[in-house]
């Protein structure tokens, strides 16, 4: 069912209103590019709704479109249609890109395929969680145990752990895949 476009425009203000703050933090992250070389317009793009993506806090969409991004870039570069892993090789092989790019690059190809394969088990890897026991009193929340470190074992709490861990992981690739673009297209970040 559809509304009108001036309730839309009131869900729009108040959600624009609540998650301004968030929006402003996150875009306070994103590097500043100028490219200066010939960068293919759809590079250009996808790049630019990766950063979309992020500033608005959609890390899964930001992921597979920066990898896209980086895909698109290196089949250009290559002449090479092949997957992801094989096109960063190549791009070491002929010295496009060097061995810290690559590592970048792989780095953000592995994420993007555990996302888009939602693999909990791979995306939870290494997080170790902190939980503390409460009770509800008059008086508001009251601990009634010292905090404790687990690992997320069930498919829920490997979710939970994700999900709390992908802004820096996605804030971290989409500082350091910048570099590796302005490197490949002749741009500097701020």
């Amino acid at each position: 069912m559809e509304h009108s476009p001036e309730k839309a425009k009131d869900i729009l203000r108040k959600l624009d209103a609540h998650t301004l703050e968030r929006r402003a933090e996150r875009q306070s992250k994103v590097p500043i590019t100028t490219f200066y070389g010939n960068i293919p317009s759809r590079v250009f793009y996808l790049f630019g709704e990766a950063d979309s993506c992020f500033i608005n806090g959609e890390y899964n969409g930001c992921t597979a479109v920066l990898a896209t991004a980086v895909e698109y870039s290196l089949k250009k570069l290559l002449n090479n249609k092949s997957k992801l892993e094989t096109l960063i090789s190549l791009a070491t092989e002929r010295g496009i890109i060097d061995e810290q790019d690559a590592e970048v690059l792989d780095l953000l190809r592995q994420y993007r395929n555990n996302v888009l394969h939602s693999d909990l088990t791979k995306l939870a890897e290494g997080i170790v969680l902190r939980q503390q026991k409460a009770v509800v009193t008059e008086k508001g929340i009251v601990p009634v145990s010292e905090w404790t470190e687990v690992k997320p074992e069930d498919e829920t709490m490997k979710d939970v752990a994700s999900a709390l861990t992908a802004e820096t992981v996605v804030e971290k690739l989409i500082q350091s895949v910048s570099s590796v673009l302005c490197k490949l297209y002749n741009g500097t970040t701020e």
